[in-house]
């Protein structure tokens, strides 16, 4: 899952600086690779929510406040 992560990450970063130098160069690809950069933050955010609530139930089952 990290690596997955990882991988989305460098995506979004690349997608957004080829996405500006595109903008000057050709509008279609700058396009294209901003709509890959939306993707992958997408899907990224998608990732971290499901990660925190996975944490979330570890940290409600493994609550001893009840002393």
């Amino acid at each position: 899952m990290d690596l997955i992560k990882y991988i989305l990450l460098i995506t979004a970063i690349a997608g957004q600086i080829l996405g500006i130098v595109l903008v000057f160069i050709n509008l279609i690809w700058a396009g294209v690779f901003y709509a890959l950069y939306f993707v992958a933050l997408l899907v990224l955010s998608i990732l971290f929510i499901i990660e925190r609530k996975k944490e979330k139930e570890e940290d409600d089952q493994n609550d001893y406040s009840d002393y």
